[in-house]
Parts: structure tokens; sequence; C-alpha cells
């Protein structure tokens, strides 16, 4: 997985939106780092993320109001990109992270929805009902 920096992230995943138009998907998470993944990641890389610095902090009181900085994460088939977004950075990545889904959304597909099961399934409930009061 190859980690980039916020900018690079918009840039990378709207390339795996552009190559997922003629087939396969594009699945994005976002996950809000805990001090526990923090201590893990600065562990592995040795270096600390950037905007875990409070959090990990040893002189810090519990109660105190610290904001977590953000893992996103996108996959397209066997390729995968992840990110690391300060909490001061938060704004600025979700308006280009918002562009990039706007430019893209002309791809989605509607959901095909059966009615048809639906709607015989209740019948046949009701049917049923009907002939257990007679």
């Amino acid at each position: 997985m190859k980690e980039l920096d916020p900018i690079a992230f918009t840039v990378e995943l709207g390339r795996f939106y552009e190559q997922s138009r003629t087939n396969g998907t594009v699945s994005v998470t976002m996950k809000r780092m805990t001090e526990r993944r923090l201590f893990k990641a600065s562990r592995v890389k040795k270096e600390i993320p950037k905007g875990g610095e409070a959090i990990l902090d040893k002189n810090r009181m519990k109660d105190d109001d610290i904001e977590f900085p953000c893992l996103v994460r996108a996959t397209y088939k066997n390729n995968k990109i992840s990110t690391i977004v300060a909490p001061n950075e938060l704004d600025k990545f979700q308006n280009a992270y918002s562009t990039v889904i706007r430019a893209y959304m002309d791809s989605l597909k509607k959901k095909e929805r059966t009615r048809k099961k639906a709607k015989t399934a209740a019948a046949a409930v009701s049917s049923s009902q009907q002939q257990k009061q007679q």
C-alpha cells in the first residue's frame, strides 16, 4: 500500500475513478486514528504521523479535547493507496475529495430494484393471513 500526502492521494484517487469507468470498483474508507493506531504506526515507520504529536504526548491530560487525524484508504483492483490527514488540514482535504467525487459521479449506476418480488411476497403473506381468518 502506497502512503501518499493528501493532495497526491486525491490525484491518484481521480486516476482510480477514471480507470474504473470501463470496469472495476473503487472502494474508499475513512477511519479516525486512535492513540493505539498512532502508536503502532509510529513504531513501524519510525516517525509520528502528521497531526499525531498531540495525542502521543505523555504530558497531556486524558480529558483534553484533542482532534484525531483521519486515515483514508482507497482500493481499485489490486492497487491500494492511503493517506493520513491532520485535523487542521481536514477541511482542505474534504474540499479536494468532494471535487473528485463530483467529477466522477456520472459513472455511477443506479441500483435496479425488483418490485415484483416484493409485491408477490407481500401478496402471499396477506392471502395466507386471510385464509387463517376464514
